[in-house]
């Protein structure tokens, strides 16, 4: 980034901050909550749909992939991931390719639950805007493509490609991503040539101080299963005598 356009860049920010606030408003208002489907599935479709037309007036291609899982433990139908890319104009294939992660739905929300404002409804007070998904995750999800808009209008090519993977059931496991991620990294699919990923879900050094997370711990999984007998035993009789599948687990995790 040039000092001129590192200028024009920041000049064009501030002068569009009513535009992202009343944005941002228009994607909280939508309540995409993905802890219950059976209500609010369409609500998180909705969400992805008005992204997705976002992307696309700026000149993006977009696609909503089906969930491939399918649906959850409880037979509801999963929502789709939305995909999206943006090519540099020029020399796009001898540039780099950055993949953006981040989610569109968002936790249950109600002003019962302690909430001084109507969560739906994006509200200032003291200088701060309230409302939920209002930093995790929407505003952050929708600051890339307020950065690719910032290029557009100042007519300065996108130094990378880039990609982005919106999901809509992050706040509730994530169902489907693991899969996507298998079938979208084989040679060919959207995945195969992105050169590196930002995940756009973290957090400031208080209020007016970004950071660049380049790390997380992550999650993993296990099950572990210890059978010793096919049949249960008395343990007044044989306990002791013989291996237990409690004790036995408990030394395997020590």
């Amino acid at each position: 980034m040039t000092d001129t356009f590192k200028a024009q860049f920041f000049q064009h920010v501030d002068a569009s901050v009513t535009q992202y606030v009343a944005e941002l408003g228009e994607a909280v208002a939508i309540p995409s909550v993905s802890a219950d489907l059976q209500t609010h599935l369409k609500d998180i479709i909705q969400m992805e749909e008005w992204t997705k037309s976002y992307i696309e007036r700026l000149g993006g291609s977009a696609e909503l992939l089906p969930n491939p899982k399918g649906v959850d433990d409880d037979g509801n139908e999963l929502p789709p991931i939305l995909l999206a890319e943006f090519k540099a104009a020029d020399n796009s294939e001898s540039k780099k390719t950055v993949c953006c992660y981040a989610h569109l739905d968002v936790q249950p929300a109600a002003e019962e639950d302690g909430w001084d404002s109507d969560p739906f409804v994006l509200t200032e007070k003291d200088d701060k805007l309230y409302g939920r998904g209002s930093t995790d995750d929407k505003g952050p999800a929708l600051s890339w493509l307020w950065v690719i808009q910032a290029h557009r209008k100042l007519g300065v090519d996108l130094p990378v490609n880039v990609k982005l993977m919106f999901e809509g059931m992050e706040e509730s496991g994530s169902e489907g991503m693991f899969e996507a991620i298998q079938i979208l990294s084989k040679e060919g699919k959207f995945l195969s040539d992105v050169d590196f990923f930002c995940i756009s879900d973290n957090y400031w050094l208080g209020a007016s101080k970004p950071c660049l997370t380049y790390g997380l711990r992550g999650l993993a999984y296990f099950s572990c299963s210890v059978q010793c007998c096919e049949q249960d035993l008395h343990s007044g009789v044989l306990g002791g005598t013989v291996h237990e599948a409690m004790t036995d687990l408990v030394q395997l995790m020590a």
